[in-house]
């Protein structure tokens, strides 16, 4: 009896332990099942970070890419502007803050008469940059800078506009001839020759002004001394057929540095042909892809420099 009962005790206990270890298992089977769904809501969360980490870089690659072009220079530095029609690119990058206003030569080929005779609307700029103590100078050829300015280097530059100035920079925005030739070669072979004679100028200005000898400022460093010739063309043929980079390094100058010309970065400028200046070019400048380019000299302190960076 003892042994019957002693088995039903047995028998109560392996019953007892069964459930015990069913309910223990169900336990752990809940705790698995959460650590899993756990485990399952942590990867659909790093998925998603993973998705808007993926997102925001798409989006700052789309930022990145929509950032706004090159600017040669800071509003720092001294600059002179060759070739300006109706002034209006001068406008811009004062008003956009590209450059303070005391830091600007602007120049144009031709004369205040000539000027009013093809843009109705640079009596309106003339006066903007006069008011903000732009200084203005007209029938400048960037092709003879030293001549147009009057100096001489005997003389020095004590009675020049560049009196108490340093230049870092010369700019000259899409140069033309205006002359429209129809023979290819003929125009190509024109515009190298205004490219070689504006880089031989601007050198020659360089060397004048920024001569530590010609300058009451002493210390100022290398850079501000050789200067930098800015070039901005279009993209595309005739341009590439002119050589630039060819034509620069013949006046031992190579490309520092070049980026694309955004239109958006000057919002006031209004490209138009050189000839007549009564209407904008033919295609929408908006729609015209172009580059600026920064040229500097080959040596620096006596030492070689490599020949083209020419990188964004």
């Amino acid at each position: 009896m003892v042994r019957k009962l002693k088995g039903k005790v047995l028998a109560k206990k392996g019953l007892k332990g069964a459930l015990v270890r069913h309910h223990l298992a169900e336990v752990e089977n809940k705790k698995r099942q959460e650590t899993l769904n756990g485990t399952a809501e942590q990867q659909k969360l790093k998925q998603n970070s993973i998705k808007q980490g993926k997102s925001k870089n798409k989006h700052k690659q789309q930022a990145h890419q929509k950032q706004k072009g090159l600017i040669p220079f800071n509003p720092e530095e001294k600059v002179l502007l060759i070739g300006e029609g109706d002034f209006s690119f001068a406008v811009s990058i004062i008003k956009q803050n590209h450059i303070k206003p005391q830091n600007l030569i602007a120049t144009s080929l031709d004369s205040l008469e000539q000027l009013k005779a093809k843009y109705s609307d640079v009596d309106g700029n003339l006066e903007f940059l006069s008011s903000e103590g732009v200084r203005v100078v007209h029938e400048v050829d960037g092709t003879n800078l030293m001549a147009s300015f009057k100096l001489d280097t005997k003389k020095g530059r004590a009675n020049s506009i560049f009196k108490h100035s340093r230049l870092h920079h010369i700019m000259f925005n899409f140069p033309h001839t205006g002359r429209g030739m129809k023979d290819v070669d003929r125009n190509i072979k024109d515009h190298q020759e205004l490219m070689l004679k504006y880089f031989q100028s601007c050198k020659q200005l360089f060397q004048f002004i920024n001569d530590e000898s010609n300058s009451s400022f002493g210390g100022y460093n290398f850079d501000s001394v050789t200067g930098r010739i800015v070039l901005t063309l279009f993209e595309g043929e005739p341009y590439n057929s002119w050589g630039v980079k060819v034509l620069a390094k013949s006046e031992n100058y190579k490309v520092e540095k070049s980026g694309r010309f955004d239109w958006g970065c000057f919002p006031e400028y209004h490209h138009k042909r050189t000839s007549s200046g009564v209407r904008d070019t033919t295609k929408p400048a908006a729609e015209r892809d172009a580059r600026i380019y920064v040229f500097e000299p080959f040596v620096k302190l006596g030492k070689a420099v490599k020949e083209d960076s020419d990188s964004d």
